[in-house]
């Protein structure tokens, strides 16, 4: 009788979660699908991912689904079915968006305006709603992993060739101006000097002849104004002075002659100053008409509008995928559960990595002190009365005390959760029932099919009474009344408490632990 009882437990619970899991796939699949609306389309380059009946959201909630997917041309067609309360205009744009980093996709339609502007007249008019049978026109596709790699080798033999081309270049004509550049300075520098020094000589001659000259030349004219008499006398007298001043300029301009000859030759001989830097000029004018015209890897790199499109649309792409990779939100919880018949206490971490606000991953490292049990028998045959009896069995029970993990992937959808994966290191499935705006929840799983005679099943009851702070009862190992193998310590109740964190609230419990540590360093 107390076997049957138990089969009857198992039955209802099994009947109570077919009939859960049930009612959240028809209400969110053939409600939709029965609900009055009307059907558009899109094409795609690369319908990947997207399913019938895969989710159409408009600001994260579902307004519609895909129903149909055909070939139309080199396109993929999508046809989607729109709930009738939910309007689109004709300038709506269709985005398809990863659901998780396992390849699901959904589509995400932002309905337009009821204004816009006419692309043909430039005028701002009214947008025409869309009806049974139009086209969404504008579509924004994701640029998929494997895109991203190929694009970036593609660009990989363009940036070899550039470094190659700079090696060159740095190797062989930067060296050539270094030296052109070099043998210039050094030529000239000397030929300066010569002619600084040359003229400081041409000065000095002047100084000497501006030094004794004009006293030469004030007698004269004072000679000339008082006397006219003895014109011959006066240029006796005077005459080798006068020639002396004549020797004098006529030497400091046979200097300044010398000296602008030598300038000349400086400027335009073969040694000149035009020759040295010739050399450097021709390298450089030649380098920039191989760039102007495009020639080399550098030319190519700079007037190439391909090759700055294929790098535009790898930052493109790279800023995306980035961006889906830091969209990821993750909450970490801390939970103590009390085992009252077990008299122990368990102890979980958990990491939720949430892609989507109604889908994410559930990582959980668990240490249960009741740890794992197994079970060990011994049979022992004989036919010597003095051993012992002819048959005799031991039982032997070792119980192990190791941590246990959990990957679990979740879905929610309307107020369920739905959880499949591994369950404390065996295989296993559960679901969430979100009541009172999530401030309830009420969960079961099942799992460890074979440790004993059924499946561990555990049910419990979370309740938030404040901020990400929530207390915890519930019932673990239903099934089984006392344990056998495996993890379960048989039927047993727990109570206890939990509290999650999430991104912000870790950055800002790092801020003041930070600040904390700072302050009682100084």
């Amino acid at each position: 009788m107390k076997g049957l009882f138990s089969g009857v437990k198992v039955g209802i619970f099994l009947l109570i979660v077919a009939g859960a899991t049930w009612y959240s796939f028809h209400a969110v699949t053939e409600g939709i699908g029965s609900a009055k609306g009307y059907k558009v389309h899109a094409l795609f380059n690369d319908a990947t991912g997207l399913v019938d009946k895969s989710m159409v959201q408009i600001a994260g909630l579902r307004v519609g689904q895909i129903v149909d997917r055909s070939l139309d041309g080199r396109k993929a067609r999508v046809d989607i079915f729109i709930s009738q309360k939910h309007r689109i205009f004709e300038n709506a744009v269709i985005t398809k968006k990863s659901t998780s980093l396992m390849g699901g996709f959904y589509l995400e339609i932002d309905p337009g305006t009821p204004t816009m502007l006419d692309p043909i007249s430039g005028q701002k008019r009214k947008s025409k709603l869309l009806k049974n049978g139009d086209r969404i026109m504008v579509v924004v596709e994701p640029t998929s992993t494997g895109d991203l790699i190929n694009n970036a080798g593609q660009l990989l033999p363009e940036i070899q060739k550039l470094v190659q081309e700079v090696r060159k270049l740095t190797s062989h004509n930067v060296k050539t101006l270094i030296n052109n550049t070099d043998n210039a300075i050094v030529t000239n520098s000397k030929a300066l000097n010569s002619l600084i020094k040359r003229i400081d000589d041409v000065a000095k001659d002047i100084q000497g002849v501006t030094a004794t000259a004009p006293r030469d030349i004030d007698v004269i004219l004072k000679n000339i104004r008082d006397t006219t008499k003895d014109l011959k006398t006066i240029i006796g007298r005077t005459g080798g002075r006068i020639d002396g001043v004549g020797d004098s300029l006529q030497a400091g301009l046979s200097k300044i002659n010398k000296m602008i000859d030598k300038l000349d030759n400086q400027l335009t001989g073969d040694k000149s100053i035009v020759s040295n830097t010739k050399g450097l000029t021709e390298n450089i004018k030649e380098i920039t008409e191989k760039i102007n015209k495009g020639e080399g890897t550098i030319g190519k790199f700079v007037t190439s509008a391909k090759i700055a499109d294929d790098i535009e649309k790898i930052t493109s792409d790279v800023k995306g995928f980035v961006g889906n990779l830091t969209g990821l939100q993750t909450e970490v919880g801390l939970r103590s559960e009390y085992n009252l018949m077990a008299n122990t206490v368990k102890t979980y971490i958990s990491v939720n990595i949430f892609p989507r606000h109604d889908k994410y991953y559930l990582i959980e490292l668990i240490d249960d002190p009741r740890g794992y049990r197994s079970t060990t028998y011994t049979v022992t045959r004989t036919d010597n009365p003095v051993v012992g009896p002819p048959l005799s069995r031991t039982e032997q029970i070792s119980v192990t005390d190791s941590f246990r993990f959990s990957f679990m992937f979740a879905k929610k959808i309307d107020f369920f959760t739905f959880r499949f994966g591994i369950k404390e290191s065996t295989g296993g499935g559960g679901v969430d029932i979100h009541l009172m705006d999530n401030k309830l929840q009420i969960h079961a799983d099942i799992f460890d099919f074979s440790a004993n005679i059924f499946p561990r099943v555990k049910v419990g009851l979370m309740w938030e009474f404040y901020r990400r702070m929530y207390l915890i009862a519930g019932i673990d190992d239903l099934m089984n009344e006392r344990p056998r193998t495996g993890a379960g310590g048989g039927r047993d109740f727990f109570i206890g408490a939990q509290i999650r964190f999430t991104d912000e609230d870790l950055k800002a419990l790092l801020l003041f632990g930070g600040s904390a540590i700072g302050s009682m360093t100084k």
